[in-house]
């Protein structure tokens, strides 16, 4: 557990700022050692030079300081942020300046000279709300992209519906057509290519109608391990610069799903896999059952579900593009006939979803990426 604290901290960043420079040290170093990125500053100037240029997680100030005091400087920063959590050092002495600091909205007071435990307990509670407006931003992103992906799914699904009627008698007449032209003639290889294109224009629409309604799913309980491993296998087995990676225990629990729709997201993992990692790399899928609490982060309802991790070696994601990756038709992919589609993740979203599920991705420049799939496990008395 103090390992995990440690990798939480790791991720927050924190401005501390003092100007008395013995304890300015002692306490940089301790919470150096805890995990905390600092930033250090030497009066209240500094720091909201600092606050502006890096928008650090947590500040932590004196109060008294020359030239801008910790709690002008308070008000600076709680102008420029909101969620922004403040820990203000103060000693009995400086008891006038609470109502003005409650007006500022400072999230937390220890006292000097500080007892380290105080400290330690005051960030740990605006860690717990920082990490609580994280999962609420996602949540909300979630919900909006939920909203937006059923919106174009309704007009999807009723083009799609449309589209295969009109591709039903551009194919019918093709076959005709073939039937009166001469083998091995011009005629009948331009037919050929023809009825080759309305195949995989019939191939696009079905992909519409499963991102639209989930096409017509098959639900029934799979062992996953098998499923998994075959299809990044089937994509990704032959390539001899791509090194997998599995753990898929043999008695991983069974799931409520349709295989070929599980088998589509399958291979586009592998499909992506690839994609980010040009000059080779490897891939890592592994799979478990987890527990999800009442409260969580992905907003699905408590219970058992399947864990299924791909982590890629490749170039990452930028972080403007992470949030989009999963939109309809947002690609970064060139043109061309096989790429720049931008149904892929969306697709993958849309299945999962309809499996009441919940896909998401993480990632950094040259750092690869992670996609994480939670699936409710298949119990036999519900």
């Amino acid at each position: 557990m103090t390992e995990f604290n440690h990798q939480l901290r790791s991720g927050i960043s924190l401005l501390f700022v003092e100007d008395e420079a013995g304890t300015r040290e002692q306490v940089s170093r301790v919470l150096t050692s805890r995990g905390y990125r600092m930033a250090v500053a030497e009066n209240g100037e500094q720091g909201l030079a600092i606050f502006r240029e890096q928008t650090p997680d947590i500040v932590l100030t004196d109060i008294m300081m020359p030239r801008l005091n910790g709690l002008e400087m308070a008000r600076e920063i709680r102008a420029l942020s909101s969620e922004t959590q403040i820990v203000c050092m103060t000693a009995f002495s400086d008891t006038s300046y609470l109502i003005e600091a409650i007006d500022i909205g400072i999230d937390q007071f220890v006292l000097k000279p500080v007892e380290f435990q105080r400290l330690f307990t005051a960030l740990d509670r605006c860690q717990e709300m920082i990490e609580l407006r994280k999962r609420q931003k996602m949540l909300e992103a979630e919900k909006l992209r939920t909203k937006k992906t059923e919106a174009i799914g309704i007009m999807a699904g009723g083009m799609a519906h449309d589209f295969n009627n009109l591709l039903q008698v551009i194919l019918g007449y093709v076959s005709l057509a073939r039937m009166s032209a001469e083998p091995g003639s011009k005629t009948e290889s331009l037919l050929t290519i023809a009825e080759q294109a309305s195949e995989n224009a019939k191939k696009l629409s079905t992909r519409l109608l499963t991102f639209a309604k989930g096409g017509d799913a098959v639900m029934k309980p799979v062992k996953p391990g098998h499923l998994i491993r075959e299809g990044i296998i089937a994509e990704l087995g032959s390539i001899p610069t791509i090194s997998l990676d599995f753990n898929l225990p043999d008695d991983l629990p069974d799931v409520m799903l349709d295989a070929e729709q599980i088998q589509h997201v399958v291979a586009n993992m592998a499909i992506n896999a690839f994609e980010a990692m040009p000059n080779g790399g490897s891939l890592h899928v592994s799979a478990s059952s987890a527990t999800l609490a009442e409260a969580n982060e992905f907003g699905l309802p408590p219970g058992d579900y399947l864990h299924i991790r791909f982590e890629d070696t490749g170039v990452g994601i930028p972080a403007e593009n992470l949030p989009k990756i999963f939109d309809p038709y947002f690609s970064t992919k060139e043109m061309g006939c096989q790429k720049g589609m931008g149904l892929g993740l969306a697709l993958c979203h849309s299945i999962i979803k309809h499996h009441h599920g919940h896909i998401q991705a993480e990632s950094n420049p040259g750092e690869g990426t992670r996609f994480q799939i939670y699936l409710p496990l298949y119990h036999s008395n519900d």
